[in-house]
């Protein structure tokens, strides 16, 4: 499915995560790339400066040849300047015609998020080709991909996420399923406990996905939609998220859907982007 496959790599541990990952999406005849983006602040300086930044690059070449050379496999390595991470792929990818970004998940806690920011979240945003994030350890404990899972809520988004992992499943020989979150009622927890409505709602969600064919259905009800799928992606070895419109105002919350998964995924993540959902299903 995917043709041209672009790896984020900062650190050696994600770096590894995220070419395991990439592994596994690439066909037998992707192209694969190695990235780092060096982040730089344009302001004149000596010639000391330059030396010293050819170094980092260089230092970052040598960590882009290492992973290759570990996972022995044919890929290209790129080391980029920019303003900021998310920049700099965001750049790469429309310049080399990515079908898809694989990223190692961010190492940063609640805190670093919050004060200094995040790459991994600064990328979903409005990135411009679907998005693979790899869990912590993946490649450490990656299994085969059996069991492959959609995020689905009636959406158009959510219907293309069930496509694009109908694909996947195909292509793995795996299982599908897609898992919808139902809405609690805003008075569950009252004395009187609406169980029947509850029943009624996790009936017809459940119905609607069985709909869709070949797609065993999953649903739960909860008022915390990206907790419920996080639930139901203990159970996949691969989910796949349909694309987001972002809001502004996602930074005073605690971010989309698909940040909050991307903070501790259960599995690796594969969020879709608006821009180029069409491209991935040709």
């Amino acid at each position: 499915m995917f043709d041209n496959v672009i790896v984020g790599v900062d650190g050696l541990e994600g770096g590894r995560d995220a070419l395991w990952l990439a592994q596994q999406l690439a066909s037998g005849h992707s192209q694969l790339t190695l990235a780092h983006v060096e982040v730089v602040t344009p302001k004149p300086g000596p010639t000391s400066g330059a030396i010293s930044q050819a170094q980092r690059d260089l230092h970052a070449m040598q960590r882009l040849a290492l992973l290759r050379d570990e996972a022995h496999v044919d890929a290209d390595l790129l080391c980029v300047e920019a303003a900021s991470v998310a920049a700099g792929l965001h750049d790469l990818v429309a310049r080399h015609q990515g079908d898809v970004l694989v990223l190692g998940a961010s190492r940063r806690d609640d805190y670093e998020r919050t004060f200094v920011g995040d790459d991994v979240h600064a990328v979903l945003e409005n990135a411009p080709c679907p998005v693979a994030i790899a869990p912590c350890g993946h490649a450490r404990r990656a299994r085969a991909v059996n069991k492959i899972g959609a995020a689905y809520d009636g959406s158009s988004e959510s219907e293309q996420a069930v496509a694009v992992a109908r694909v996947l499943a195909r292509g793995h020989g795996a299982e599908l399923s897609a898992f919808q979150a139902v809405p609690e009622p805003g008075y569950v927890h009252s004395i009187v406990y609406p169980q029947p409505e509850i029943e009624a709602g996790l009936a017809a969600a459940r119905k609607r996905i069985a709909e869709l064919g070949d797609v065993e259905p999953h649903v739960a009800s909860s008022d915390d939609a990206a907790e419920a799928v996080a639930r139901y992606g203990a159970s996949v070895d691969l989910l796949v998220v349909g694309s987001h419109r972002y809001q502004p105002f996602d930074h005073l919350l605690s971010g989309s859907t698909a940040q909050r998964l991307a903070d501790d995924a259960p599995c690796p993540l594969l969020v879709l982007s608006r821009n180029h959902t069409e491209r991935v299903m040709q």
